[in-house]
């Protein structure tokens, strides 16, 4: 895989001898030639975005059903022609380039050990060669380049890798060291990295202004261009400007992308994938704020000992009144049993105190007979 990336750098820099604009041309060549992958990821990706509220549909439809779940949304994917790891699967692809890219620059400036060049001139010290001083003292051994190539012989031949007035072997933080005229340089690389950085989170996050960002997301784009920013400032000022170069290159892609696939004749795309089930889920900008202590205990309301004392009495009441009821109908009940026939307005009323007719006496008369 070193060899993909070594030999068009070796190419370059025999095109040009210089260090930077070889460095930034296979970085471009590297750029272009995976294009075709990211382009295909973004589509996929906003394939997948639009058709977001049918999925969140089918998982709350099939929520409490896992194998349904997987079926209805296998048959979606395959409906709408959308295999669902093609979104990432283009920028997973690029990481291993990437990788050996940034491996193959960065041991460019590989060096002979420390011992053997302290060993090296020992000995010219003891046979007094060429003066006893070992001329060859932190000269770079670089790595994954062919030895007769010109970039090797150049750099076997040399401790600086100098471009543009500066040591591309040598860091911002080790420049600072020798004051601030000298590092002037290496800082503002530092700074067009941080900045060209910057821009593209700029540009990602500007594309849908109703999105809803998480805020860990958004922390975390913030935090990135920092990161690239502090490592831009400890390494080799020739990995520096690969980060330049590729950073510029982003910022025109995803300029291409927001004009190309975010536009449709209407305008830009909405490409937040919203829930449009509303009985289950509510928009944020429906959401209901929490209240505060004193906003809840205001709609609670203080106690009132008074209104306390009259809902007992009343609950009191109505206890008594269900018992009288109770205790009626179970007398109505047993009357019932001996054969008197009573309204229900009778048996809610108690007892009758009226007196018997005089069926009643006869029939009283005639048991005691």
């Amino acid at each position: 895989m070193y060899v993909f990336i070594a030999k068009p750098l070796e190419f370059f820099y025999g095109l040009y001898p210089n260090y930077a604009v070889a460095i930034a041309l296979l970085t471009l060549s590297i750029m272009i030639l995976l294009l075709p992958l990211t382009l295909k990821g973004t589509r996929s990706m906003l394939a997948m975005q639009k058709l977001q509220p049918e999925l969140k549909k089918i998982q709350n439809k099939y929520k409490d059903d896992r194998q349904k779940l997987n079926e209805e949304m296998m048959a979606f994917y395959k409906e709408n022609n959308i295999n669902p790891v093609s979104g990432c699967l283009p920028l997973l692809l690029q990481m291993p380039v990437f990788i050996v890219l940034y491996r193959t620059l960065f041991q460019l400036l590989n060096r002979a050990p420390y011992g053997y060049d302290m060993g090296a001139a020992a000995v010219r010290a003891t046979t007094n060669v060429n003066g006893g001083i070992w001329e060859r003292f932190g000269f770079f051994q670089p790595q994954h380049i062919s030895h007769t190539s010109q970039l090797y012989i150049d750099l076997s031949n040399t401790r600086v890798m100098e471009a543009w007035g500066m040591n591309l072997a040598e860091s911002a933080q080790k420049a600072l060291r020798e004051g601030v005229g000298h590092a002037a340089a290496y800082i503002v690389l530092v700074l067009l990295v941080t900045a060209t950085s910057y821009y593209q989170q700029k540009q990602v996050s500007g594309r849908n202004t109703q999105a809803q960002v998480n805020p860990q997301q958004q922390m975390l784009m913030r935090i990135m261009p920092l990161f690239f920013a502090f490592i831009s400032f400890t390494l080799p000022a020739g990995i520096v400007v690969y980060f330049l170069v590729s950073n510029l290159f982003r910022v025109g892609q995803q300029a291409l992308i927001t004009r190309t696939m975010y536009r449709d004749d209407s305008g830009p795309l909405a490409t937040t994938g919203r829930v449009s089930d509303k009985s289950s889920n509510k928009s944020s900008a429906d959401a209901e704020k929490p209240k505060g202590f004193f906003a809840q205990m205001k709609e609670i309301g203080l106690p009132n000992p008074g209104a306390a004392g009259d809902d007992a009495k009343a609950s009191s009441s109505s206890s008594g009144a269900a018992k009288a009821n109770a205790k009626a109908k179970a007398g109505s009940g047993s009357s019932g049993s001996k054969g008197s026939t009573t309204t229900s307005t009778t048996s809610t009323a108690g007892p009758s105190r009226a007196a018997p007719s005089a069926a009643n006496r006869s029939k009283s008369k005639k048991k005691r007979r």
